[in-house]
């Protein structure tokens, strides 16, 4: 059971760097707005694949075991705000660049 489960994190890490390498090559080369674009499809993309995993949300200081873990309905109203968030910056990049203050 142990090495499915790091089999699946090393999956999902996979999946992260390739995520940071093509969006930061988005942003470089197309434009930001492509570039908000593609960082809401990644958004979304993770929660759906955090939300099937059924797995608890981890909360705590990088580097160190757990603090504690949301469950239930509340780690189902943050994959759900998550993945809308995500979805609102793939269709509304606009909105987005100027939330974040990138349009001046």
């Amino acid at each position: 059971m142990a090495t499915d489960r790091h089999r699946r994190f090393s999956l999902l890490d996979g999946f992260g760097a390739l995520s940071f390498v093509v969006i930061v090559a988005t942003f470089l080369f197309v434009s930001d707005r492509a570039g908000v674009r593609m960082f809401g499809i990644h958004f979304f993309v993770g929660a759906v694949i955090h939300f099937r995993s059924g797995e608890p949300v981890e909360y705590g200081w990088e580097g160190r075991p757990p603090s504690g873990h949301i469950t239930g309905w509340g780690a189902v109203l943050f994959y759900l705000v998550t993945g809308a968030i995500g979805l609102l910056a793939a269709i509304w990049p606009d909105t987005v660049i100027k939330v974040l203050g990138w349009d001046q």
